[in-house]
């Protein structure tokens, strides 16, 4: 996508500024071919001679435009291109490489207006049409990227940057297997090229072809071994073929390579905890900080693991001396630490400090429901639903507070008996269940439960269950879209709430994953805050779910500790081939059970389509 590369317009065809147009045509040359040269300081001495005789010349202007561009200058440079293309508008290059500059300034809809221009004063400029491609991509607008190669692939097939950037769009648009068609074509037409080895490796492994993910990615780091972005991918992929050694491997060279790099970190010391090798898990964090001890998304992150592992302490003593210069973010993980050691005033002053940012806002609310002042916390979640009306972990922590505070809305927003659904499927024959609690088993390879998920006792999968390609999962997943497309069909309609209003009749799965407790295992109260309904669908059952409610699905009691406040509003008992279906801020969790059985499940997100 960047355009680096010195593009020369025509030269001014006139001397009207009392230069030459010879003199002047020579002159851009010399400069051009100094720059070409790896020679930007003198090809800028000449062109700012240029400009001094004639101070509005485009190709001048286009040209120092360039060589502020391949020095970093972007803001520079797009300033340079406009003066080019307000002395001459009819330069489609230079349109171009406008675009090219906002879009590496983060300003993809600028990039798009100047991409089209280019494509209006020349229509074959393929390279602008592919740009303008992943000007969209930026904007969100996948279909509109893939609308806009469509001409430009029909006319030239053989244009693989074509093909891959609309592998990207097919990607965004949640059509892996056109996606991973569209990389196959850009790859045979450019068969070592780097990024899209490394695209179609992780399109591959999200849709379950790990082992040629595997092949692609490893040929993708051998060509680029510094790329972190293809290491960290590769230990995803190691991970996924349950090779823990060589994951932890790459995803530490991928720190190496970006010592910042907040998500190799997370995966790193994610695995490291589920393995259980405890001498290792959170060592990056500190050898990284040692060499960056001011970056706050390190210091953030080292907080939270240590909150979650119980160390209110350490998270503290870490984030003190950054206190008077702490952002949002960091007064967040402040005040999670603050409430964590009993200091409740303190805590709730350091998530006032974060100001508008969301997770502060609803720690404060939960603490003002803890500390059994619901009105102080619905006064915090309020304007938070009212800029997103679908917060789920604010819907939630709404429902608490008109509970405590007696607002009948609360049994219209929280109706358990209406909004959660239980119904057994049919499965295609007998043993079905239990031939697809043996492959779920397979899949189930750490020792322990991720330290930022709501099981205990047990383990959970990663990724995207429903994306693998094996039959049993495919069966599974047809019979329970089956269902949910009925449930959803007969919800009552009723625009004011924040659940029904958003039924739109279709549907997306947008994350999925088993869980296997084993005896005393649980799950604590939660609820999903990236989804509209969530459900689970119970694969295999120990037999104590036959005993004193022992594994049952409970809804209404919070994770929030409340004592007496809490309640429960309605149990299920799960039974293999059984589905429940509820909305997403709905409270559940499970009763422990003793057995030596196992307990499968499948559980999922969904959000309207």
């Amino acid at each position: 996508m960047k355009q680096t590369r010195l593009e020369g317009g025509p030269a001014s065809p006139t001397g009207q500024h009392g230069l030459g147009a010879g003199t002047l045509g020579e002159a851009l040359q010399h400069a051009m071919g100094l720059a070409r040269g790896g020679q930007p300081g003198p090809a800028e001495a000449i062109l700012l001679r240029v400009l001094d005789l004639a101070p509005e010349n485009p190709d001048a202007l286009q040209l120092l435009g360039m060589i502020a561009r391949q020095a970093g200058r972007n803001a520079d440079a797009a300033t340079l291109f406009r003066r080019s293309l307000a002395a001459n508008p009819a330069q489609p290059h230079v349109h171009n490489n406008l675009g090219n500059c906002l879009l590496d300034l983060a300003d993809p809809a600028g990039a798009a207006l100047a991409y089209r221009e280019a494509l209006r004063l020349a229509p074959g400029y393929d390279e602008a049409r592919v740009n303008l491609a992943i000007a969209l991509l930026g904007s969100d607008d996948a279909a509109g990227a893939c609308d806009t190669l469509a001409p430009l692939l029909r006319r030239d097939p053989r244009n693989a940057r074509a093909w891959a950037t609309l592998g990207q769009a097919r990607r965004a648009a949640g059509e892996l297997d056109h996606a991973i068609t569209a990389f196959r074509t850009s790859l045979a037409l450019r068969p070592d090229h780097v990024p899209t080895l490394h695209n179609l490796g992780v399109a591959l492994r999200i849709a379950g072809w790990r082992d040629e993910a595997l092949i692609l990615l490893a040929r993708a780091a051998k060509h680029d071994p510094t790329s972190p972005e293809i290491a960290y991918n590769l230990g995803h992929c190691l991970q996924d073929l349950g090779r823990i050694d060589a994951a932890i491997v790459a995803y530490e060279r991928a720190i190496t390579l970006r010592p910042t790099d907040r998500a190799a970190h997370e995966s790193l010391n994610g695995l490291l905890w589920r393995q259980g090798r405890g001498d290792a898990w959170l060592n990056s964090y500190r050898l990284a900080l040692a060499m960056h001890p001011d970056d706050k998304g390190l210091l953030c992150d080292l907080a939270d693991r240590l909150l979650l592992a119980g160390d209110a302490a350490g998270a503290a003593a870490l984030l003190a001396p950054h206190a008077d210069r702490a952002g949002p973010e960091l007064q967040h993980q402040l005040g999670r630490a603050r409430w964590s050691l009993g200091e409740a005033d303190a805590a709730l002053a350091r998530f006032d400090a974060a100001g508008d940012f969301a997770p502060a806002i609803r720690e404060a609310a939960r603490a003002c429901i803890i500390l059994d002042r619901p009105t102080e916390a619905l006064e915090r979640i309020e304007p938070l639903l009212a800029a997103d009306p679908f917060d789920q972990q604010g819907l939630a922590l709404q429902g608490l507070g008109w509970r405590f505070t007696g607002d009948p809305r609360e049994a219209w927003l929280n109706d358990a008996e209406q909004l959660v659904s239980a119904s057994l499927l049919a499965p295609p024959d007998a043993g079905f269940n239990a031939r697809l609690d043996t492959a779920l088993s397979a899949l189930h390879r750490d020792q322990q439960h991720p330290l930022d998920q709501t099981l205990r006792g047990g383990t959970q999968t990663s990724d995207d269950l429903f994306a693998l390609p094996d039959p049993m999962i495919a069966a599974v997943r047809g019979m329970i879209e089956a269902r949910v497309q009925e449930w959803i069909a007969g919800l009552p309609m009723d625009a004011s709430h924040p659940f029904l209003s958003r039924n739109t009749g279709r549907f997306a799965f947008s994350g999925s994953w088993s869980v296997r407790l084993r005896s005393a295992g649980f799950h604590e109260n939660h609820i999903h805050p990236e989804g509209w309904i969530s459900a689970c669908y119970y694969v295999a059952l120990p037999d104590a779910v036959t005993r004193h409610r022992q594994g049952w699905l409970k809804f209404g009691e919070t994770g929030l500790r409340l004592g007496e406040r809490e309640r429960i509003t309605r149990m299920i008992r799960p039974e293999p081939g059984l589905l429940v279906l509820f909305p997403s801020y709905f409270y559940h969790g499970t009763v422990p059970f003793e057995d030596a059985g196992h307990r499968t499940t499948i559980a999922f997100d969904i959000v309207p389509a």
